[in-house]
Parts: structure tokens; sequence; C-alpha cells
């Protein structure tokens, strides 16, 4: 029988080719999208839709999750990516601002992980996608800097109380692959902070994912795959003879 696995954010962009990915290994995907799913018709797809910043539709796709078959893997890539406003917000919409990343980023996780702790098969693994803002400031992001940085700090919790039943690690992605109203000159400032220079794509993380669901020894770790760009130095470090 096909291994089973959650992946959330599956409707497109990464999610859709981590989806794809594992599709072709062989997988049974169960794909969790918000609004739009681009993914085509497969035999071992089944699709669930819910918006992860409202609770009660998370609850209610937890529920469904209960009926399901036992799971041998989970992606939580769901993820909410806004900027702040740098002025003129009201508290009340501040407050929906900081809720939807926090929902999203760390209530979605922690409840679906719960309403899955009697439904993992033995040898079960789960992949979170944090960011490497989780562990770097950004004042244009904050709500979503710092629910990433919630998400990291609750996965490697679970890396903990989840020990001996599923492993549990964290994949940091750096600029893996642009979007479309990033222009040119954008796109090189970005990759100039990098070490590898060049946009890395989506399979990046689809390897990732591949070695941590595959590695039976790994568990709580951090792996970023960013292309150096964590460890780059984000300032003029020319050597002069002076």
């Amino acid at each position: 029988m096909s291994k089973r696995m959650l992946i959330t954010g599956a409707g497109r962009r990464l999610g859709k080719t981590l989806a794809l990915h594992f599709l072709q290994q062989g997988w049974q995907v169960v794909a969790h999208y918000n609004t739009v799913s681009e993914l085509p018709e497969h035999s071992e797809l089944s699709l669930l839709q819910a918006n992860l910043a409202n609770t009660s539709e998370t609850l209610a796709m937890c529920q469904q999750l209960q009926q399901q078959l036992p799971f041998d893997a989970v992606i939580h890539n769901a993820s909410c990516f806004v900027p702040d406003a740098a002025s003129g917000i009201s508290l009340a919409e501040q407050a929906a601002h900081l809720t939807d990343h926090l929902n999203v980023h760390v209530m979605a996780p922690a409840l679906i992980t719960q309403a899955l702790e009697q439904r993992w098969n033995t040898g079960a693994a789960m992949v979170v996608l944090a960011d490497i803002y989780a562990d770097i400031p950004n004042q244009r992001f904050s709500a979503y800097c710092a629910s990433k940085a919630g998400l990291q700090n609750w996965a490697l919790s679970m890396a903990q109380r989840l020990a001996g039943q599923v492993r549990v690690n964290v994949i940091q992605p750096g600029p893996i692959r642009f979007l479309p109203d990033h222009d040119a000159a954008y796109r090189q400032r970005v990759l100039s902070q990098s070490l590898i220079p060049h946009e890395l794509g989506y399979g990046a993380i689809a390897k990732a994912c591949d070695y941590l669901l595959d590695n039976e020894a790994v568990t709580g770790s951090v792996m970023r795959v960013d292309g150096g760009r964590f460890v780059a130095n984000r300032y003029d470090q020319t050597f002069t003879n002076d």
C-alpha cells in the first residue's frame, strides 16, 4: 500500500510542486488548499479546502482528517505573507493582520498535528516550512517573521513531544523562486546577497523534503535551503591595503 502524506498550502506554487513531486514518487497525497487548487486530477490525490486563518474552518478540516487513514508524513507548508502597514492602520486592522499570520503559521499546524495524534503510521515524519527570517528580523514583515519564528519554535517542541513516534524537522527556505511581480532589479539585488547567486527553484525544497523524510537519524533539526543567504555578508567587506 502506498504511503500517505498531507501537504498544507498545496494548491499552487511550492505546495503544488511538492504534491506533484510526491505523487510521482508513488505517495498518496492529501492536498490542502485555501482558495484555488491548480493541481491536476490524479488517482492518488484528494483535496481538502480550508482558510487556515479562520479557526472554524481549520477545526472543520481537522475533523475531516480524523476520519482519514493514518499518515506517514505531513508537510506544513501553508503560509500567509503580507507586509506590515507603515502607518495609518487602526488597532483592529493590526489585530486582524497579526491574527491571520499567527493562525496560519502557528495555530493551524498545532491543531492539525493534534488532530492526527492517533493517526500516525510507524516511522512517520513531519516537515515544517519556516523561513530564514524566523531568525532575521525584518521591520517590513514583522508579523510574518514573528509568526514564522513561532512556527519554528513550535516545530522543535513537537520534535521533543513526538519523539519515538514522529520525526519533526524544519526547513528554512530563502529566495527559492521569485514572483512574477518581482522586477529584474529586485531579483538581482536579492541574488547578490546569496552565496549561490541564482534562482534555486522549488525543486531544491523538494530535495530537502526527500532527505528529511528518508533519513531516520534526523529529527529536531533546522535546515537552511537558501543559497547561503543567511550567512552572506550584508555589508561591503572589501579588503584594501589601507
